[in-house]
């Protein structure tokens, strides 16, 4: 019994078009899988990175926000790197000092290695406190700056102590000239 009152559906699954064949299907999917491979292209390619590259290491230098590494963005550590950069530290002499006294224990002996070892501790000590100080006076300038009620960003010590550490001239991004204080 047919009822006049139901649409006719189409019950078949054709899609209106015959399966490709393997062939053609392998032919519709083979193209490069990189550009343009010839030589001149490549040179091109490498051309234009390399002037990327230079343009993101000019800028990074600069104090581009953008070009620099996550770690040295933002406004916290720009204070950070201010307060640190505009001064002479012992942490900045912290690693040409150890390998001054690596190389003098080559060559000692048992007493006098004594005595280096006593001098590296208290070294350390002296740039473990010299970090701690520099780290308060740069919390002390970041809530004068940007209020007292802003929150510190995790890791602040760590990178005082480790820019601290850098030979600054290979800082990025580079230091100003060091203000007197006079």
């Amino acid at each position: 019994m047919s009822d006049p009152q139901k649409p006719e559906t189409k019950t078949g699954n054709s899609k209106g078009r015959p399966t490709p064949t393997r062939k053609e299907r392998e032919a519709a999917n083979k193209r490069p899988l990189v550009g343009n491979r010839s030589k001149e292209a490549r040179a091109a390619a490498r051309e234009a990175q390399k002037a990327e590259r230079d343009k993101a290491r000019r800028l990074a230098i600069a104090g581009d926000e953008k070009y620099l590494l996550p770690r040295d963005r933002g406004p916290q550590r720009k204070i950070i790197r201010d307060v640190l950069d505009n001064r002479y530290t012992l942490i900045e002499g912290l690693m040409p000092l150890m390998v001054l006294f690596l190389v003098v224990t080559s060559f000692t002996d048992d007493r006098a290695k004594n005595i280096i070892t006593v001098v590296m501790i208290l070294a350390l000590f002296a740039v473990t406190l010299e970090a701690a100080i520099i780290n308060r006076k740069s919390v002390a300038k970041i809530r004068e700056k940007l209020g007292e009620d802003i929150k510190l960003q995790r890791g602040n010590y760590l990178y005082t102590v480790t820019r601290g550490m850098q030979p600054r001239p290979l800082r990025l991004p580079k230091p100003g000239p060091r203000k007197s204080s006079k």
